[in-house]
């Protein structure tokens, strides 16, 4: 048997073989020749913890093992265990040993002090989802040109990463100390892979820009970062402070299946994020939505293991007033706690179901969908951008409102076809991250989309304020008239960031309960008028 180590060795002979030298040891990676012709050399499978199994599962993540023979860097590892086979994706293998990161560097000399690096945290709830959807080939062609280093990190899910007590015993947020260690295995090492620890952008979508907002809020990480990057995904979401995580913990025992987890309030990683923003100093963040963020789950009903919004075709013709009011009553009553269902009910329908009388059910179907991205990605995202502004942070937003018509099936009716969430991706990223949507054929419309994405978020990266050939982007101003980046193939900067639905919310919140956070508000207005 030729000894493992001589035959690494022989690979160094070739041109794309490339060494790195890292605190844990050395790893040997590849040469990839990016669209544009410039180099990249990769590093996959790179471990930033010891893996999490037998003494170690449902522990802190501690630092790797150091390894003595050169560690093959040229394929992906094992993705993070979701909560249920049916959410994984070829080529992902699962296992408790996923705790690794991805490098793609330019290939040349670092300037002094280093490229800026680019740090992407992927979404899928805290339940699914890996660096391996995303591949290398696509960031690297959009980021090695332009001089910026990528790191994409996996991260423990589900059970593994979220389980919670609600108490000492197990306070949860494994899946953040992850990222944690992530962030830190990267700011130790930077020189070494010629990487500027001063410069490092956070990036996220979904979940994952909530957890990006987790990270540069909370005291054991924001100062390891500067900026972040803010894709349809909030700390101020319900879905990112999993006041309930604790009773799904407990009951693990007597259900088969659990589809619910998050990160919790733990008092050392997370506060609430109003109180983590008082007390961080203020930093820089690019924060954007796309025009139909819940059309991904209602239309094109991707993950239905985690959700039940999926509206199927054959139902299409159903949905009138009635069935919205219907859907929206069985929602609404799932997650309000107050006293005053009946008043707030009533503002609901008045607010999504009376706007006009029509017959059509996409009408019906659209007001369904603008309600979930309202509750679950508009209002909180505005309200985490307030909270950080009114703090001194330097904000800039966009909404997205163009779509590549492309990327829809055929057979769903133009009326309801719209941005969903992650129809950035084919801009940002070079891929799409869910593989029954096809890349839709490059156009001169595609192409401002993506001079505007990429240009912007390039500038950012480097010196924290996006730019790009077609618009002035400016931050959000400090009024209540938000400033936005407007973007479709004319971009304009617009006032208004989802004013309506945000005062709509808002209004809300004088019954008592925020429905956006899922949290009892004080004294709602109506019962301080029944006391006096």
């Amino acid at each position: 048997m030729v000894p493992r180590l001589t035959v690494l060795s022989c690979l160094f002979l070739t041109s794309s073989a490339q060494l790195l030298h890292l605190t844990p040891g050395r790893i040997l990676g590849f040469d990839y020749e990016t669209k544009k012709g410039p180099y990249a050399e990769v590093f996959l499978n790179i471990p930033y913890a010891s893996a999490p199994v037998g003494e170690l599962r449902f522990e802190k993540p501690i630092p790797p093992k150091p390894w003595k023979d050169i560690r093959d860097g040229t394929k992906f590892g094992s993705s993070c265990y979701p909560v249920t086979p049916d959410a994984v994706v070829p080529p992902e293998q699962p296992s408790e040993d996923c705790l690794t990161l991805n490098l793609i560097r330019p290939k040349k000399e670092a300037p002094s002090p280093g490229f800026p690096i680019l740090f992407w945290v992927h979404g899928g709830g805290y339940e699914f989802g890996s660096a391996i959807a995303y591949g290398y080939k696509g960031l690297a062609d959009i980021y090695i040109p332009r001089d910026i280093i990528v790191v994409t990190i996996q991260y423990r899910l589900g059970v593994y990463g979220f389980f919670s007590t609600g108490d000492s015993r197990m306070p949860g947020n494994l899946g953040l100390f992850d990222m944690a260690e992530a962030l830190k295995f990267i700011h130790t090492n930077a020189e070494s892979f010629g990487g500027d620890p001063s410069r490092i952008t956070v990036w996220g979508h979904s979940a994952g820009s909530a957890a990006v907002g987790q990270l540069i809020l909370s005291p054991v990480t924001r100062d390891y970062i500067p900026r972040s990057i803010e894709m349809s995904g909030s700390t101020w979401a319900s879905f990112a402070q999993g006041a309930a995580v604790a009773n799904y913990s407990l009951e693990l025992a007597q259900v088969e299946l659990f589809l619910k987890w998050a990160a919790v309030i733990d008092g050392e990683f997370l506060q609430h994020p109003d109180e983590m923003t008082a007390a961080a100093p203020p930093k820089v963040s690019l924060i954007g939505l796309t025009n139909k963020e819940a059309a991904l789950f209602t239309i094109k009903r991707v993950a239905p293991f985690m959700h039940k919004f999926g509206v199927d075709p054959s139902d299409y013709p159903n949905w009138n007033r009635d069935r919205l009011i219907a859907e929206l009553k069985k929602i609404v009553q799932r997650v309000y706690s107050g006293n005053h269902l009946e008043q707030v009910m009533k503002e609901i329908i008045d607010y999504y179901v009376n706007r006009e009388e029509v017959k059509e059910f996409e009408f019906y179907i659209n007001r369904y969908t603008e309600f979930l991205s309202d509750l679950l990605f508009v209002v909180p995202t505005v309200e985490g951008l307030l909270a950080r502004r009114d703090a001194g942070w330097d904000i800039y937003a966009y909404s997205l409102e163009h779509y590549n018509d492309a990327t829809w099936n055929k057979d769903v009716p133009k009326k309801l076809r719209g941005p969903a969430h992650g129809c950035e991706f084919p801009y940002t990223k070079g891929t799409h991250f869910v593989e029954n949507i096809q890349e839709g054929e490059a156009n001169a419309e595609e192409q401002v989309i993506t001079e505007v994405f990429q240009q912007s978020f390039i500038e950012f990266v480097k010196i924290g304020a996006p730019s790009n050939d077609h618009e002035v982007w400016l931050d959000v101003g400090t009024d209540a008239n938000i400033r936005y980046l407007l973007i479709t193939p004319n971009p304009q900067m617009k006032q208004g960031f989802c004013n309506e639905s945000t005062a709509f919310w808002h209004r809300i919140r004088e019954y008592g309960f925020d429905m956006v956070q899922l949290l009892p508000t004080q004294k709602s207005s109506m019962e301080l008028k029944e006391e006096l």
